[in-house]
């Protein structure tokens, strides 16, 4: 465990264990707190409290005393799992520990999952239909927002674990749910692992081995996906001629891999072979939408985009006073003004400036040397994706619209230098 810990977590990192108060993660406690006295990194300990069990109260004295005891600063979260009890009690109380687990400052998340809990996740998955990432199961450090999650005991067997405990005369909490057999890796654990160890004596081991092949296929397949994902996502949206130039199964592992670096919930197998049915059938002119984790995907002339859908915003309306740069939530983006050439002329600005969406029927003339024309056509020709029309800011100076973002400026007031609006869409974690 000393190598694990060595290899991941320099002096002055901070580690943050997850305590439960079990036997694992108090034989981690101990475990973490000689090695960080050894090795400069500085530990501490959160306590997620779930509020399932009657019990609930108890395991959070317990870890209190324990912590106090021990010197090493705790944290006890009180999370709500109810949001998320459509998906099982058990994926709800594994939602809102994690969310805790990520609103942590810290340099990791050390979790006490043992070479037997390795076993059963595979086999869990495996019985999900997952394929080579899942079936990779639980890796010994692994990204998780700003920070990753530390595994140190993942190739330990829990009777080494007990084993030590019993050497230290360690005291534990006893969750009376581990014995609940409804619960899926329960069941696994006390009814399927026993009857296969009959049989297979070694099963524990050779399942978690199996875990480190996956692991090991998982890699190769992200490095295909990101060697073909070279020249076709670009600017965040995916070729579909690349989708359509590949094999089905490569053009799939694009497609997660495209899915994962935006960090979207990846949809079952069926759903995914569905969308890449749609997508890769899209003509050039198909204006293709599949909603899918609140995200729209969308075929515009050759690419797929991920938009997040904004409400409606008819009838928008503010004023701009100089601000250098606004945030409208509204639209999803940000309205910049940069000083620089061919810019908005101050001088012309003799009424007041508003910024307003389309409503329909708007004319326009970005050229000098051409007529007005209306902003629909602009938007047709100039490339600009159906979606985004209705929410691009359009800036008028009293009622003269004067510049239209991915369009241009009036030319009656361009000046040789002068404040050049720019559109920053927000990315889809909301950052323009």
């Amino acid at each position: 465990m000393a190598q694990v810990a060595g290899k991941h977590v320099s002096p002055g990192d901070h580690v943050v264990l997850g305590l439960s108060g079990g036997l694992d993660s108090v034989v981690l406690l101990h475990l973490l707190r000689e090695l960080s006295s050894r090795q400069g990194f500085i530990l501490s300990c959160l306590h997620v409290n779930h509020s399932i069990s009657p019990n609930a109260s108890l395991w959070v004295k317990f870890c209190e005393d324990l912590c106090k005891k021990l010197e090493v600063p705790l944290s006890v979260e009180n999370v709500d799992i109810s949001p998320h009890l459509s998906s099982g009690i058990e994926a709800a109380a594994r939602i809102a520990r994690y969310a805790a687990f990520g609103n942590m400052k810290a340099h990791c998340i050390a979790l006490a999952q043992h070479r037997d809990d390795q076993a059963e996740t595979v086999l869990l998955q495996l019985f999900r239909g997952a394929g080579p990432k899942g079936l990779a199961a639980m890796g010994e450090a692994t990204p998780f927002r700003d920070k990753f999650i530390l595994r140190p005991l993942l190739g330990v067997a829990r009777r080494t674990l007990e084993a030590f405990a019993q050497e230290k005369n360690l005291e534990w909490v006893r969750d009376e749910s581990n014995a609940d057999i409804r619960f899926d890796r329960n069941f696994v654990r006390h009814n399927l692992i026993p009857v296969i160890e009959q049989r297979f004596p070694s099963c524990r081991e050779t399942i978690s081995r199996a875990a480190g092949h996956f692991s090991e296929a998982a890699g190769l397949l992200d490095e295909l996906a990101a060697i073909d994902a070279s020249g076709a996502v670009i600017g965040g949206r995916l070729s579909v001629a690349r989708l359509q130039g590949l094999s089905e199964a490569r053009a799939k592992n694009l497609l997660r891999h495209y899915l994962c670096v935006n960090n979207i919930r990846m949809p079952g197998a069926e759903r995914l072979g569905e969308m890449l049915k749609q997508f890769s059938s899209a003509r050039q002119d198909a204006h293709i939408s599949i909603r899918h984790e609140g995200f729209d995907f969308r075929c515009f002339r050759g690419f797929v985009h991920i938009v997040k859908p904004l409400p409606i915003a008819a009838g928008f309306f503010r004023e701009w006073h100089g601000e250098p740069r606004m945030h409208i939530a509204e639209l999803g983006g940000d309205l910049v003004f940069e000083t620089g050439t061919g810019g908005i002329n101050a001088q012309k600005l003799t009424e007041p400036v508003t910024i307003r969406v389309r409503e329909g029927g708007e004319r326009f003339r970005p050229y000098s040397d051409r007529p007005v024309r209306r902003l629909k056509n602009l938007f047709q020709e100039n490339g600009i994706p159906p979606w985004q029309r209705d929410s691009l800011p359009l800036l008028y100076c009293g009622e003269h619209l004067i510049w239209v973002s991915g369009i241009g400026l009036d030319p009656e007031y361009r000046a040789d230098k002068g404040l050049v609006p720019r559109w920053e869409i927000c990315d889809i974690d909301g950052k323009a």
